[in-house]
C-alpha cells in the first residue's frame, strides 16, 4: 500500500466538509471560500473521493443543474490516526512503545493521562489475551 500525502488544500477542503454539518457541492464550497477555485476544488474532491475519505452524499439542483453533495465519511480523529500509523510504517526504527510514550511525554493534564494509561492497559491486556489464544 502506497503512503497517503495530502495537500494543505486537500486538508482545506476535509475540514470544510468536516466542519459543515450537510454535505456540499463544489460550487457551495467556492461560493464559501471564495480563496478557493472551482478547479482546485474539483481536483481535490476527485482525489478524496478516490482515497476514500469523503462519499457523494447525495444529487442535488445547484440551479438548473444537478451537482454531486459531498461528505466526509471519516473523523478528524481518524484522520490523525491513519496519517500516524501510515508514517510509523515509513520509519522502521520507530516502535510501538517509543511511539506511545512520546505521546504521554508532553501531556499536563494527569487526571486525562492516568484515564488514557487506564484504557489502553485494558486495551493490551485484551490484545495479550487474544494474540496468547492464537499461539
Amino acid at each position: 500500500m502506497h503512503s497517503r500525502r495530502f495537500t494543505g488544500r486537500d486538508l482545506d477542503i476535509l475540514q470544510i466538509l468536516w466542519n459543515t454539518s450537510d454535505s456540499m457541492t463544489a460550487l457551495e464550497i467556492v461560493k464559501q471560500y471564495p480563496e478557493l477555485t472551482m478547479n482546485t476544488v474539483q481536483a481535490v474532491l476527485r482525489k478524496l473521493l478516490k482515497e476514500g475519505l469523503i462519499k457523494i452524499n447525495r444529487i442535488v439542483y445547484s440551479g438548473t443543474v444537478l451537482s454531486r453533495s459531498f461528505a466526509s465519511i471519516i473523523s478528524p480523529e481518524e484522520f490523525v490516526i491513519l496519517q500516524m500509523k501510515e508514517n510509523v510504517k515509513e520509519i522502521d526504527t520507530v516502535n510501538k512503545i517509543s511511539f506511545v510514550t512520546a505521546l504521554f511525554e508532553d501531556e499536563t493534564d494527569t487526571e486525562k493521562a492516568l484515564k488514557e494509561i487506564e484504557e489502553l492497559e485494558a486495551m493490551l491486556s485484551e490484545k495479550k489475551d487474544m494474540l496468547k489464544n492464537k499461539i
